[in-house]
């Protein structure tokens, strides 16, 4: 909250519940997942001004992070799975898909990685990902292109959980062990410890 405003609701309905929401970065626009248990999750987009949202996806399902491209024209988000205490319907093909903000039919970027955000531009996509199969303790920041070729490993690391790279495409924040550095992002043409 900015000193001295009120908060104030940008959405009006009831019927399920909103979450991660994600800032266009002209900050015009904000996209969010929601879920209930009968209807499942949705991917929705609404205007920063509270004015009148509409919803991105044409299925329901299981959707986590929602991140606009940096030019706006699209955005990407993670598609789950169900199971255990919410219905494992709408599960299948999960992975990494983008959609026009102008709505039409969502296409897999890739099956591999979550938490999908973009750096300087929308050439390249970031994502946590494992950073090999036989060492699953270890993590990684990996990018994929637009249409999930060409993967890259740029940081690894054994305690790290998280990663976000700058808008800039310069430095790199990380959370490890309950704190949070940052460091910058060096094009090395190999991975990188941290």
């Amino acid at each position: 909250m900015l000193q001295g405003g009120e908060p104030r609701r940008l959405t009006t309905q009831t019927e399920h519940f909103e979450f991660q929401p994600s800032f266009s970065r002209d900050g015009r626009s904000i996209v969010y997942t929601t879920f209930a248990d009968e209807a499942l999750g949705a991917i929705r987009v609404v205007p920063a001004d509270g004015a009148e949202g509409r919803v991105l996806t044409t299925e329901p399902g299981h959707y986590a992070d929602p991140v606009f491209t940096p030019d706006g024209q699209e955005v990407v988000y993670e598609k789950g799975t169900g199971g255990g205490i919410v219905s494992p319907l709408w599960s299948n093909d999960p992975g990494i898909y983008r959609v026009p903000i102008a709505g039409g039919k969502p296409v897999k970027i890739t099956t591999r990685g979550t938490d999908p955000h973009f750096g300087k531009d929308g050439e390249r996509l970031f994502l946590l990902a494992v950073a090999e199969e036989k060492e699953r303790d270890r993590r990684a920041l990996i990018s994929v292109d637009r249409h999930g070729g060409d993967e890259r490993t740029h940081l690894v690391s054994h305690w790290a959980t998280q990663f976000r790279v700058a808008p800039d495409g310069r430095s790199v924040a990380f959370i490890e062990r309950f704190q949070v550095y940052v460091a910058p992002l060096v094009a090395a043409g190999r991975e990188i410890e941290i």
